[in-house]
């Protein structure tokens, strides 16, 4: 994918999962990302900038939106880099998985972040805004890995 590091293109996966969106305007080739978050999460947010800031040329900023809700957002260039992922990701403007999807550790744990939860007999991915229910793989995760 481009000129992405594997540290990006984990960070970029992972919140595709998660709450984070692809924009493509029609009659255009590239897309951008949008991370848009509660303003509580604003070191998360910041974190993610950090690690994308290649492809963004403005930093994340508190945006108010309906009711009392203030988000924390930020969106990256629009780049061919971008595309790949929407053109894997959605079909006919919708989210969904891709067929043969690799979860590596940063992947799970940025879904897991955006749009994960944790209950007393494990832990939940939140997966409904997907048109399609696709199996996905697990890459390099075991035990050790997640303890360590």
């Amino acid at each position: 994918m481009g000129s992405l590091t594997q540290v990006q293109r984990s960070i970029i996966v992972g919140s595709i999962l998660g709450d984070g969106s692809l924009r493509r305007q029609e009659g255009r080739k590239n897309a951008l990302l949008e991370i848009n978050h509660a303003f509580q999460s604003k070191k998360y947010v910041d974190w993610k900038y950090r690690a994308l800031r290649t492809l963004v040329s403005t930093p994340p900023k508190a945006r108010k939106g309906n009711g009392k809700r203030v988000a924390y957002r930020f969106t990256t260039l629009s780049r061919p880099e971008i595309a790949e992922f929407y053109e894997r990701f959605y079909k006919k403007g919708r989210k969904r998985i891709p067929n043969k999807i690799v979860l590596t550790p940063l992947v799970l744990a940025v879904w897991f972040m955006d749009d994960g939860s944790k209950e007393r007999k494990g832990i939940y991915l939140n997966t409904q805004q997907f048109t399609t229910r696709t199996p996905v793989e697990t890459s390099g995760i075991s035990k050790k890995t997640m303890e360590d």
